[in-house]
């Protein structure tokens, strides 16, 4: 699938130093890349009541969120569980 990256998610991963999580971030932009369907991507879950957005849980304290429009995939934010559901979408 065609992804792009928003500015805001690279400023937030930005801030965050721990080189495992780093790497998971990175593995699951990959996963992203390599899927064909919306359900080959691990740990999706759409919000309810916003549809087209969704979430990707990729370790305990941290949230991806991506909006879908048709076969193109943007990358939003990418936070601690905590604020993520406060500040997104």
């Amino acid at each position: 699938m065609k992804y792009r990256i928003a500015k805001a998610f690279i400023k937030q991963s930005a801030k965050i130093k721990d080189p495992k999580t780093l790497a998971k971030i990175g593995t699951t932009i990959e996963q992203i890349s390599d899927a064909v369907t919306l359900q080959d991507i691990p740990s999706l879950e759409p919000l309810q009541g916003f549809p087209n957005y969704y979430r990707i849980r990729f370790d305990y304290p941290y949230r991806r969120g991506i909006y879908c429009d048709g076969g193109d995939i943007e990358i939003l934010k990418v936070g601690s569980r905590e604020g993520f559901y406060k500040e997104f979408p």
